[in-house]
């Protein structure tokens, strides 16, 4: 690892993105103001839960406003170097594979953590709350941002057209997402939809990070920060053997 250039493409990663704030960090903002409005206020005092039913779901909502904002940093800007042939300048310098995978993973990192903090903040207006365990928060954003970032670039290398991007957004992403306990507690579903649940990744990445914002959990946190390392560890060692082997980089 060379620390300057692995700082150039991490500063490069970071500049490319709040170059356009507006879509990259305020839009997410909005739309989990939106989210806790309608959910939380409007909804939340018609649904019987155990404690305030806005301060359950104020996690679950960071979560997936993290898990896009990874995902769509790293996705975009590995495809569009790809798309551009901006990436063959990076391939003929001395940069390590592990220096530019590193950098695009922890661009995503830098943006879904500014993200979740930002929401983190204006949810406090909505229901404010005492963060139960500061360290998990800090585990669970980096890891689920690290997780995310790396799928982003394997799905980058994978795609053909700027198009295939959204389909993990729209068949993976969103769906599991959802049904990993976001808006509703996983105690209310029946036995066999409980059971499928057990089985889903992302409500084991959204129950940690729960636990370490409000201290309540439905699963187990052993699991969750498990999952969360070795989640991580996957995805970044998969994507520097993609790019070794110059999967879709090199012609």
């Amino acid at each position: 690892m060379n620390l300057i250039r692995f700082r150039t493409l991490l500063y490069r990663e970071i500049i490319r993105f709040l170059k356009v704030i507006n879509q990259t960090i305020l839009s997410p903002v909005l739309s989990s103001v939106l989210y806790l409005a309608v959910f939380g206020i409007v909804l939340g005092g018609q649904i019987n839960h155990d404690g305030s039913y806005i301060a359950f779901i104020i996690p679950g909502i960071i979560v997936m406003e993290i898990m896009m904002a990874a995902y769509s940093n790293t996705s975009s800007s590995l495809f569009l170097s790809r798309y551009l042939h901006m990436i063959d300048h990076l391939l003929v310098t001395p940069i390590t594979y592990t220096e530019l995978v590193l950098a695009y993973i922890f661009g995503g990192v830098f943006r879904g953590a500014l993200v979740g903090t930002l929401i983190e903040v204006v949810s406090i207006l909505f229901s404010p709350f005492h963060i139960a365990h500061g360290l998990g928060v800090i585990f669970f954003m980096i890891g689920i941002s690290i997780i995310f970032s790396g799928i982003g670039l394997v799905v980058a290398l994978w795609s053909e057209e700027f198009e295939d991007l959204s389909i993990v957004t729209t068949y993976f992403i969103t769906p599991f997402t959802f049904l990993g306990g976001v808006f509703y507690s996983v105690k209310l579903l029946p036995p066999a939809l409980l059971a499928i649940t057990r089985f889903n990744p992302f409500f084991y990445l959204i129950d940690g990070f729960r636990w370490a914002m409000i201290g309540k959990s439905e699963g187990d946190i052993g699991i969750s920060i498990l999952l969360t390392l070795a989640l991580s560890a996957f995805f970044t060692m998969a994507n520097i053997y993609l790019f070794r082997i110059g999967y879709k980089i090199k012609q």
